[in-house]
């Protein structure tokens, strides 16, 4: 009589554990791909590259570059800056459809007057960006294309989302 109670049991459980398993939702791998276009620099003529993995819903950061030196305060006295590409970014998807929202910071140090006796703390040229943006997976999106009124060059910005 025992054997039959858990075996009953057992019957009535299995479709509730089917059930809780099915609830998990799964976690989409996601690989962004980067691709800032600068008309001016000619050795990067294909663009340069900046690719993420990422965990649905989870922000990825990437930070390229170089920390530069500014004289603060008395002598002898710096802090830094970073200067490069710095990328937040997080991937939704929604009934087929992708969301990315990405912050992007793209600084250069802007070379001093050759003629200068003196050695000037730098001038840095900083572009920002927030954005926020649809796109279909597998096909290369322009999500920003501007004028750099510091520097005089073009900026084109695409991403590639590919679901792994």
């Amino acid at each position: 009589m025992r054997m039959r109670s858990l075996a009953l049991a057992a019957m009535l459980l299995a479709p509730a554990a089917l059930v809780y398993a099915q609830d998990k939702p799964e976690v989409a791998l996601f690989k962004l791909d980067f691709t800032l276009h600068d008309s001016t620099d000619v050795a990067a003529k294909n663009g340069r590259k900046y690719s993420l993995l990422i965990n649905g819903n989870n922000k990825s950061v990437l930070k390229v570059g170089n920390r530069v030196p500014v004289a603060s305060g008395g002598s002898g006295q710096f802090s830094y800056i970073d200067i490069g590409v710095n990328i937040e970014c997080v991937v939704g998807e929604r009934n087929g459809r992708y969301q990315v929202h990405a912050n992007m910071d793209l600084s250069t140090v802007i070379p001093p007057d050759k003629t200068a006796t003196v050695i000037p703390n730098p001038t840095i040229s900083q572009i920002r960006l927030d954005i926020d943006t649809t796109v279909t997976a597998g096909k290369p999106t322009v999500v920003a294309s501007f004028d750099d009124p510091g520097t005089a060059r073009k900026v084109d910005i695409d991403v590639l989302l590919t679901k792994m």
